[in-house]
């Protein structure tokens, strides 16, 4: 632990403190996660070892004169030390599922204080436990057959005064291999639009190969497309919503390896932002040194959706 700390100050590049904090965060959970792992792993083998030691030794020692207290004793000592076993990874699970769920939020905290960091943004709160029903994932309208969401870090804010909110979601359907993947995996950026029509607008930037397309358009008619995005809606009005002035916006917002694509829904007064990303934004850091790259990024990324929800709303 020591050595991973003088390696952090020797290389240290977070541009704020709280990003500084994560990796702080970070070398304590994971001191404290395998500690009880290997806590764990030896009550296992003491456990184990005194089954074994009950069912070699106390039969010989005892037995010859007292079978049956033998068989008693055997058995006493079996549930004594494989009872005790269960409780104790009982009880370490539901304490390490505590310590998880306070180094989340705590990571989560942290990434909003800095990417939330400038002026625009105002009360800012971090919901707990910060999710999100199925059926709030699929008032977007995107993704077809969703048969379980994944969500966390609700974060509600104002962008320029203007009410919007964030979370980290994930949307799984079932293959006919009874497989369940994703269709989605990201952030998703919600608030208030002008446009108050039922016939949904969409506009998707596509990506790289780990893309994950919208798959309930096929009812709509693609209008536009080009190389980097299409639009596909069935609204006759909708280039008085896709205005010059929205799409300039739109365009800004520029897919890469970590956005991998970005798919926009418009509709019953509501814009939703499906912000596809990869893993290093996705995944928290455990075993490896917190990489910020992805989040200074995704902070940028931000910026330019809020702008385009905040428009799509004048």
């Amino acid at each position: 632990m020591k050595k991973e700390v003088e390696k952090i100050e020797e290389t240290s590049a977070y541009p704020h403190k709280s990003l500084e904090k994560i990796e702080e965060d970070r070398i304590v959970f994971l001191s404290k996660y395998r500690r009880q792992n290997n806590f764990k792993f030896f009550v296992a083998i003491l456990c184990i070892t005194a089954v074994f030691v009950a069912f070699l030794f106390v039969p010989g020692m005892v037995g010859k004169k007292n079978p049956e207290l033998a068989n008693a004793l055997t058995i006493i000592i079996c549930v004594v030390f494989l009872g005790g076993g269960l409780a104790y990874s009982i009880l370490v699970r539901k304490y390490m599922e505590k310590s998880m769920h306070r180094y989340f939020n705590a990571y989560f905290s942290n990434v909003n204080d800095f990417v939330f960091g400038a002026k625009q943004y105002t009360d800012v709160v971090l919901q707990d436990p910060g999710k999100i029903t199925m059926e709030e994932f699929n008032e977007a309208r995107l993704y077809k057959d969703v048969v379980s969401t994944n969500s966390r870090a609700l974060t509600t804010f104002k962008f320029n005064k203007v009410e919007m909110s964030i979370v980290e979601a994930s949307g799984n359907i079932r293959r006919a291999d009874k497989r369940v993947v994703p269709v989605f995996v990201g952030k998703e950026i919600r608030g208030k639009a002008k446009y108050e029509g039922d016939e949904q607008i969409v506009v998707y930037l596509k990506g790289n190969d780990r893309s994950l397309p919208p798959t309930n358009v096929e009812g709509l008619e693609k209008v536009e497309e080009t190389s980097e995005y299409y639009i596909a809606t069935n609204s006759k009005s909708y280039k008085k919503v896709l205005t010059k002035e929205i799409l300039a916006k739109i365009k800004a917002i520029k897919t890469n390896k970590l956005l991998v694509d970005v798919a926009i829904s418009i509709h019953s007064g509501k814009v939703f932002v499906m912000m596809g990303y990869d893993d290093p934004l996705m995944v928290l850091p455990l075993q490896a040194v917190f990489d910020s790259k992805p989040t200074e990024a995704y902070k940028k990324d931000l910026v330019k959706v809020c702008e385009l929800v905040e428009a799509l709303g004048k």
